[in-house]
Order: C-alpha cells, then sequence, then structure tokens
C-alpha cells in the first residue's frame, strides 16, 4: 500500500516560479508528509582550470554552494512556519540528473516532484533533457509537475495494460492503481482508469486488432478489485498518444498516472517508450511509476 510519508521536491535553480515546491507543500499538507527541497546544479566555468586556478575555484564552488543553501533556506522557512517539516540539500554535479538519481536512492522518498516543460522533438531523441533520464532512471515516483493547482476534486487518470502488451510487468497496474487512489484519498479526487487497445503492427506491415469485448471485459475486472466502477473506465481503439490526451481534456484530469519501464540504450533511441510518447502531450501532471525491482518485465 503506498504511503506519503517523505516528499522530495527538485527546486529549479533558474526558475522565479516553483510549481513543483507548491505542488510539494500542498501534498505534505494533505499527508502530514516532510519535505525535503534539493537543488543540483552545475556551471562549467567553476571547474578547476577553466577560467580560475583550483584554489580559486574551489573557493568560488564553495562560495556558490553555501548561496544555493542559503537561497534553499529561505524557501524552506516560510513552509516551516505553517508547520511543515522541511530540510535542504544541495549537490554539484554534470549532469544534474544523476545527482538527482543519487539523492533519491539516499533520501528513498515516497515521491518526487519536479516541473516540467514541454519539450523539442529533438531533445527526447537525443535523450539530452533531463526528465527523460529521470522517467528512466528515478527509482521513486516522479511526479512531473506542468499544473500549478489541482481541482477542489482532482480527477487521476491511471494508464493501465491489462494485457500487458506494453512490456509492464502485471502487478505495475495494480500499483499504478494503488497510488492513483491513494492520492484521491487525501485529495478528495477520484480515480479513472484507462487503456488503449491498439496493437502494434506485426513487423511493422501488418496492422493488429485487438478483442474489444474482451479488453472490455479484463479492464473492469481489474477495476472491481480496486472498488471501482465501469463507468470508471475508458477504453480506445486509437493509438495512447492520442486517445489519452483526449481524455485527459475530456475530464478535465490533474494528473496521469503510468508506468515507465526502463529499455535499452538502442531500444530506447528506436522505439521510445509510451510514457515519453504522451508526456508531452498531456497538459496535466504526469506521475511516473516503476514496477518493483522483484517484478519480472513480460517481454
Amino acid at each position: 500500500m503506498f504511503e506519503l510519508t517523505k516528499i522530495l521536491v527538485v527546486v529549479d535553480p533558474d526558475s522565479e516560479i516553483q510549481l513543483a515546491v507548491n505542488k510539494g507543500i500542498k501534498l505534505a499538507k494533505l499527508a502530514g508528509a516532510e519535505l525535503q527541497l534539493f537543488m543540483a546544479d552545475y556551471s562549467r566555468y567553476l571547474e578547476d582550470g577553466y577560467f580560475f586556478d583550483p584554489v580559486r575555484a574551489r573557493k568560488l564552488r564553495q562560495e556558490h554552494r553555501e548561496k544555493q543553501l542559503n537561497d534553499l533556506e529561505q524557501i524552506a522557512e516560510p513552509i516551516r512556519a505553517q508547520g511543515l517539516e522541511v530540510s535542504v540539500s544541495y549537490a554539484w554535479g554534470n549532469p544534474s540528473y544523476e545527482e538527482i538519481v543519487r539523492t533519491v536512492g539516499e533520501a528513498n522518498p515516497s515521491l518526487v516532484i519536479k516541473s516540467s516543460q514541454p519539450h523539442k522533438k529533438i531533445a527526447s531523441t537525443l535523450l539530452s533533457n533531463q526528465d527523460w533520464e529521470l522517467i528512466r532512471y528515478c527509482p521513486a515516483p516522479l511526479l512531473l509537475v506542468k499544473v500549478g493547482n489541482w481541482g477542489a476534486k482532482p480527477v487521476f487518470i491511471a494508464s493501465v495494460d491489462p494485457d500487458h502488451q506494453h512490456d509492464k510487468p502485471a502487478a505495475l497496474d495494480h500499483k499504478l492503481i494503488d497510488i492513483a487512489q491513494a492520492l484521491a484519498k487525501i485529495s478528495a479526487g477520484e480515480v479513472h482508469l484507462f487503456h488503449s487497445t491498439k496493437l502494434p503492427s506485426l513487423a511493422g506491415l501488418y496492422p493488429l486488432k485487438a478483442d474489444y469485448k474482451v479488453d472490455l471485459e479484463k479492464i473492469n475486472k481489474l477495476a472491481l478489485k480496486h472498488s471501482l466502477t465501469e463507468q470508471q473506465c475508458h477504453l480506445s481503439e486509437q493509438d495512447i498518444s492520442q486517445s489519452l490526451p483526449e481524455l485527459v481534456s475530456s475530464l478535465d484530469a490533474s494528473v496521469v498516472v503510468m508506468g515507465a519501464i526502463s529499455r535499452s540504450r538502442l531500444d530506447r533511441v528506436l522505439i521510445g517508450n509510451t510514457a515519453e510518447k504522451v508526456l508531452d502531450r498531456v497538459w496535466s501532471d504526469v506521475l511516473l511509476v516503476k514496477p518493483d525491482p522483484r517484478q519480472k518485465v513480460l517481454l
């Protein structure tokens, strides 16, 4: 059972508007969770010998670290005044996503929150964007924040795959729904399930067609196990990259909850990932969840 006890918020050092911090505060209040504000940054100009000799460069890096920690404390103090437990931490490193992943491994938070902006297609293709790397490597559930506030009764859409067509282990669907329901419970929201029945073409040539009636029975059965109704199940024969954003718009959903499976470097360039296909097409927040390490991926 998912329990929100500790939230790690990635603070953007280059942004005046901290959507992730605001979302972290909201969830921490709802769940009674502690907050860790974390910042990772890097500048090659402060590397030894780039502009400054090693002694001077180290002094400047230390001054920079102290300034960033001070900035984090300035963010933290008003939050502590609201009765929340807040810690701050900072790391210097390149690429910064590796520092985030390392800190997540050390802190073991229930949830990681980071703000996200639309990405250029070339960025995802070349795997140069920090968000894509975090989707693949962040071990904790990762909430990529795009909207400032959820509604009074936020809708959570869990994107499930009862047939496990898209490399997802069976238990991952249950994990997605558990997390969605836990967040809906503390925020007075509701959960809906979504599944795209569209199958990839055989050898890239011959379109395959799923049995809609069978898939409908499967998603309804999955819903029943989590005390959800048939009215909360949504099935589409269109590709997920089109049908899921349409459902998000139709339900005015606040969050899409979906699985993220790491692939080989070659596969992720040529084939991509369902999460990557959808992330830039929805304007809701997106919560990416990994399968438990002990679970096997069905190929």
